[in-house]
């Protein structure tokens, strides 16, 4: 029996509901075949993970998780790790402490028999009789692509790696894998990388030389059409109908968010009491059940983005001039996003839009240099990630000089809450 939230919903796993759109999946099934590294991107909640394991099962995949206290050679020891090779970087002894080994890689024997181990480097004493399994010692250089590259093959793998939640990493640690993503293109070592961001070119930006060798596949936008197709191939994977009138109500009021309508859809069916499929068809026509599933998703989604405004406001402040109020600009910065109007949020708020806001408020406006805002809002990513704030919130395109919300609820949270109150509520740095 069919259950409903294989159905409806944000999962990881694949649901049901899963639509196939022909410039989004027909692109990344075309990078498949290529040799190139493939780049999906685009804001939160909008399909990235469907997208790839719709035609990649993780389980066949080297899949790492990044975070933003992720180095390169983190990654790197991710990757080996689940290829079985054990890294010692440091003296290891064996649990008589009759052997040390120094820093070397371990390829575990897959032959189907045991054998005196092979000890290499700074082996001493005697071999003992807990090291009975074969392994092959091979040192590398854990910074080089064509080292890691070696141990790949030498484990006989041609899997992906994919690299989820890429936009965590520093910039520094996004540069340096955008150089090693050339040299393992041209190894043929393939990336699936996944990225909260909406500009083109993201790594491009880092190395030019990336040129022609990434495909990159943006998940958005998503349109009505497309949801309602969602939504009618979920009710029949349910054996129920919606409403026409209910199905134009919910993709409008879900701002383009593929993740806020299939979490209306999910409690949608539960305030009409589906569960799994319908012996018999079901009708929803009610359109206060929608209504009721809106009420309830904003509440869901507002204590984090509160909570996630708050600490950017914030900042991190440092008063170094003791003889004047220091500037106070994410606090600014947070009260000019929700002054904005609605259609402008949806575009990208363009830099000077949100300078002349800030200065229009500010208690200093006249000691606002444009390089004030400049590092404002290139500090964005870096204060996010230092607030905890995941997924982020905002990302400012430098090549475009816009801010763009890169969490997609946050535009259906924008739309059903009191922006006013929400700014009289943040705490302002000067009372």
């Amino acid at each position: 029996m069919v259950k409903l939230e294989e159905v409806f919903g944000v999962s990881r796993m694949p649901v049901l509901s899963y639509i196939e759109r022909q410039e989004v999946d027909g692109a990344f099934e075309n990078a498949l075949r290529s040799d190139k590294q493939i780049i999906v991107y685009g804001a939160s909640k909008q399909g990235k993970t469907a997208l790839v394991s719709k035609y990649l099962p993780y389980s066949d995949c080297l899949a790492v998780s990044c975070s933003p206290k992720s180095q390169v050679s983190d990654i790197y020891k991710s990757i080996l790790r689940k290829l079985g090779i054990e890294i010692l970087t440091d003296k290891q002894k064996s649990k008589s402490g009759g052997v040390e080994i120094g820093a070397v890689a371990k390829i575990k024997s897959k032959l189907p028999f045991l054998a005196a181990a092979e000890v290499e480097g700074s082996a001493k004493a005697n071999v003992s009789a807990e090291q009975q399994l074969t392994y092959r010692s091979i040192e590398f250089n854990l910074e080089l692509p064509q080292d890691i590259f070696d141990l790949y093959k030498q484990a006989n793998s041609d899997k992906f790696v994919i690299l989820e939640n890429f936009h965590y990493l520093s910039s520094d640690v996004q540069k340096q894998l955008a150089f090693d993503l050339r040299t393992f293109q041209e190894l043929g070592l393939r990336f699936i990388i996944l990225g909260v961001w909406k500009e083109k070119n993201r790594l491009i930006q880092f190395n030019g030389d990336l040129q022609d060798r990434i495909a990159e596949i943006p998940v958005e936008p998503w349109d009505n059409t497309e949801f309602i197709s969602v939504a009618k191939k979920g009710a029949e994977e349910l054996n129920i109908e919606i409403s026409d009138e209910i199905l134009l109500k919910l993709c409008e009021e879900s701002m383009g968010s593929i993740g806020v309508v299939q979490e209306l859809l999910k409690l949608l069916c539960l305030e009409n009491g589906i569960l799994q499929k319908q012996g018999l068809r079901k009708y929803i026509v009610d359109q206060m059940t929608l209504d009721h599933a809106i009420t309830a998703k904003c509440d869901d989604y507002s204590s984090r983005h509160v909570r996630a405004l708050e600490d950017i406001a914030k900042g991190q402040r440092d008063i170094k001039d003791k003889e004047k109020k220091p500037l106070f600009l994410p606090y600014y910065f947070v009260v000019a996003i929700l002054s904005v109007d609605f259609s402008t949020i949806l575009m990208g708020v363009p830099r000077k839009k949100i300078e002349e806001l800030i200065k229009s408020r500010h208690h200093r406006s006249a000691d606002i240099r444009p390089s004030d805002i400049g590092y404002l809002l290139s500090s964005l990513a870096k204060l996010q990630t230092a607030k905890k704030i995941q997924p982020p919130l905002f990302d400012y395109d430098i090549s475009q000089r816009t801010i763009n919300i890169i969490d997609s609820t946050f535009y259906f949270f924008l739309k059903h809450c009191d922006r006013g109150e929400i700014i009289e509520n943040i705490e302002n740095p000067l009372e």
